[in-house]
């Protein structure tokens, strides 16, 4: 069984799931096998390599810019 506590918490990630848009998907990396998405709380953007969050952005540019650094940098 339960507690409350997990209850509540299970209940959260899927409210803010739902306030979650999801801006862009593309395949990054050198051979296109990484899914990078790009998703929108509020007025911010959040940058995802293979479903892990990466940062939070202020433009869906600024997002795709750091999404194409870290996969340069990560050489993926």
């Amino acid at each position: 069984m339960i507690d409350f506590k997990q209850f509540r918490s299970g209940i959260t990630e899927a409210v803010e799931q739902i306030n979650e848009k999801t801006v862009e998907k593309m395949k990054v990396g050198k051979r296109k096998k990484y899914t990078a998405e790009i998703k929108k709380k509020g007025s911010k953007y959040t940058a995802f390599v293979d479903g892990d969050e990466l940062d939070t952005f202020k433009s869906e540019k600024e997002a795709k810019k750091g999404i194409e650094d870290f996969v340069e940098l990560m050489d993926l």
